[in-house]
């Protein structure tokens, strides 16, 4: 924390607090971290089994579903095939990753064609290795797949047992293509029906596209699309044509959007052996690429790999390799430091500030909503004290940078207190745990401290209070700023808090009139009001128990000012759309006169 002085006058402060001030830091090590959810390899769907044959760690796992099973007529469906793969993948605490295909080389195109769509539909031959395909640029195909996708959103969108939905659809085993026959693929104007349908119907569950460069009449931004490489390892990168190649455009999409896909099934049983490039050339005539530059490009999240999961699978070294290839993709959270600090304390009325120093040091970010926790329990009775969350937001998991996370938490007692922490996010399913990346971590996610004694103290007293700082931290990714300043003598001091990013974890939030909000702030010095929330300081003075509606706050716009301000700064700046601004006077307590 950085904290800048403008003293005006002398400020008297006489203190007596408890002793708690300690301080826990942690090694990395990420081994125990394999089979975090949403992120490793993947086998194929088991079925009823309770494992797959061989079981190497997993947390999802990977199903097909033809569109004849789902689709019965123009406006009927069935959806209890994705239905018994939802329950069997959840009850074994894992994700599935879903995709319909229409067309399945080697497969009978009567088993995922619907039956009513034949009628007028051309089918071509793909050869003998590729089977029979339906015309793509047929309208009442691409009509019936764009009813079927907003079906299958407003029945799964936002459905924790998903873990990443596959466009699919188009193209030989929905991988949007019709190799070698590229003139029979769907126009880019077909292509925008099927994205566009998806971005409407699936707005919470992420879901994936394969290629960078087929994305309909608009490019890959503009889709709320990730990718998927199903030529992982192999056609990844080092070609213009490649997986990577055609995202070197796209560099940050996985800042927002997953990347997955499939190791190329021919290199399955060579990917993790000593040397891949002289194992893989008794196997097949297909080059490897390196292992570890793949992931680190293309920010991988997960990769099918159903040979890790069939006998006789990875074995002996490889194994461990095959290990480390599966930690080495998705998130990883690494927490270095923990802190515990009683700020304030009165009597047996206690605050203690618990900071959690944490950063994603893997190559991806988690994609769905996430939490960070930290609770105070009673040792003696065994009861929780106070617990708090605050979010982690995505712009936290990149580039692999440190924050501190702040928890002010209340102790209305002298005792024996643990706390503890842990990540949460309500995409998990089952009794899923996300696992911290140190050394000695536990299997249920949670860093438990070591029992902290609090006692009694003397209560914080202020002489005098006219003084002027800004105190600089940094909490969900964006700048918080706490001003303090005398106002006015006939009012007393004055306290002003801007926020960028709401970040209202520590403080208790309770519902005002008309949609605007309150914080209470009574644990703090010499404040024993609430504080109304406002939007700009000129305009909140003249009215400032008006309720005022809270403001869209661009939070990418906050976390890029990093200035001072001053008092004149504060009165006269618009600062509109860039901050909250909460403050009040202090009538009831007054503090000190200028």
């Amino acid at each position: 924390m950085k904290i800048i002085y403008s003293l005006f006058l002398i400020l008297f402060i006489k203190t007596s607090f408890g002793d708690v001030s300690s301080t826990w830091t942690y090694s990395f090590d990420a081994s125990s971290t394999v089979g975090n959810p949403l992120k490793g390899f993947v086998p194929y769907y088991y079925g009823t089994n309770s494992q797959p044959t061989v079981n190497f760690p997993h947390s999802m796992e990977n199903q097909y579903f033809a569109m004849k099973s789902l689709m019965l007529g123009p406006n009927s469906f069935d959806f209890s095939a994705i239905e018994t793969v939802l329950v069997n993948v959840a009850n074994r605490n894992h994700h599935a990753i879903v995709r319909v295909y229409v067309d399945y080389p080697g497969r009978n195109l009567s088993i995922s064609l619907p039956d009513f769509l034949w009628n007028g539909l051309t089918i071509y031959s793909g050869g003998s290795d590729q089977g029979f395909f339906p015309d793509y640029n047929n309208e009442t195909l691409i009509n019936a797949i764009v009813t079927l996708i907003h079906a299958l959103g407003q029945k799964y969108d936002g459905d924790n047992r998903i873990g990443f939905w596959q466009v699919g659809f188009l193209g030989h085993w929905g991988e949007w293509h019709t190799y070698p026959n590229a003139s029979n693929f769907a126009s880019t104007a077909y292509q925008n029906q099927i994205l566009s349908a998806f971005n409407s119907s699936f707005t919470k569950t992420k879901f994936q596209l394969r290629y960078f460069h087929v994305t309909g009449e608009n490019n890959a931004t503009s889709w709320n699309v990730g990718f998927h490489d199903d030529s992982f390892f192999q056609d990844t990168y080092g070609e213009a044509w490649m997986f990577y190649e055609r995202s070197i455009s796209l560099t940050t999409i996985h800042s927002s959007q997953p990347i997955g896909g499939e190791v190329r099934p021919e290199l399955m049983l060579c990917v993790f052996a000593n040397d891949p490039v002289t194992a893989c050339q008794t196997i097949t005539t297909l080059k490897p690429l390196n292992w570890s530059t793949c992931v680190q490009l293309t920010h991988s999240s997960y990769q099918w790999l159903s040979y890790a999961f069939n006998n006789p699978g990875f074995s002996g070294s490889d194994y461990d390799r095959a290990i480390n290839g599966s930690i080495m993709q998705g998130y990883s959270f690494f927490v270095s430091e923990i802190t515990a600090k009683e700020i304030t304390c009165s009597g047996t009325s206690h605050v203690v500030r618990v900071g959690v120093t944490m950063s994603n040091v893997g190559v991806a970010p988690f994609y769905y909503p996430l939490m960070l926790n930290t609770k105070a329990v009673d040792t003696t009775t065994g009861s929780s004290i106070s617990s708090k969350s605050i979010s982690v937001p995505i712009v936290n998991q990149l580039d692999q940078k440190a924050f501190v996370y702040y928890f002010d938490m209340m102790v209305n007692t002298n005792t024996t207190i643990q706390f503890s922490t842990w990540l949460s996010s309500p995409h998990l399913v089952g009794n899923q745990t996300i696992v911290f990346a140190i050394s000695g971590a536990s299997a249920t996610g949670v860093i438990q401290l070591p029992a902290i004694s609090i006692g009694s103290c003397a209560t914080l007293s202020v002489s005098a209070a006219c003084t002027s700082y800004i105190a600089d931290t940094k909490a969900n990714g964006t700048q918080v700023r706490l001003i303090n300043f005398q106002r006015s003598l006939s009012k007393g001091l004055r306290y002003k808090w801007l926020i960028c990013d709401g970040d209202s974890s520590t403080y208790d939030r309770e519902n005002a009139a008309n949609g605007s909000l309150v914080y209470n702030l009574r644990r703090h010095l010499a404040v024993r009001r609430s504080i109304k929330l406002g939007i700009n300081t000129s305009s909140y003075r003249k009215k400032k128990h008006a309720s005022q509606q809270v403001p869209t706050i661009n939070t990418e716009r906050c976390a890029e000012i990093d200035k001072p301000y001053d008092k004149n700064a504060l009165v006269n700046d618009d600062i509109e759309d860039e901050y909250i601004v909460i403050y009040d006077d202090v009538e009831e307590e007054q503090v000190g006169r200028c």
